[in-house]
């Protein structure tokens, strides 16, 4: 249990500037992983995805939270 403890579901929101100033959002849920994982995927996930509109001259910014289930 050392090393699995912090493993879990986690929301992750991802923010970042378009190349024309737009502000843009996205969500994912990330299943079974640790907080700084989530954090992680979820940056590869934009920089791959969105690499030819992100503005690079602004930080990405990410906020995992725990998923809340139903």
């Amino acid at each position: 249990m050392l090393f699995f403890g912090n493993h879990g579901d986690y929301e992750v929101t991802c923010n970042f500037l378009d190349k024309t100033g737009q502000r843009i959002a996205k969500k994912r849920i990330c299943h079974n992983v640790s907080k700084r994982e989530a954090s992680d995927s979820m940056r590869d996930y934009v920089t791959n995805r969105f690499s030819d509109i992100i503005d690079v001259a602004h930080p990405i910014k990410v906020v995992a939270k725990p998923a809340v289930t139903k």
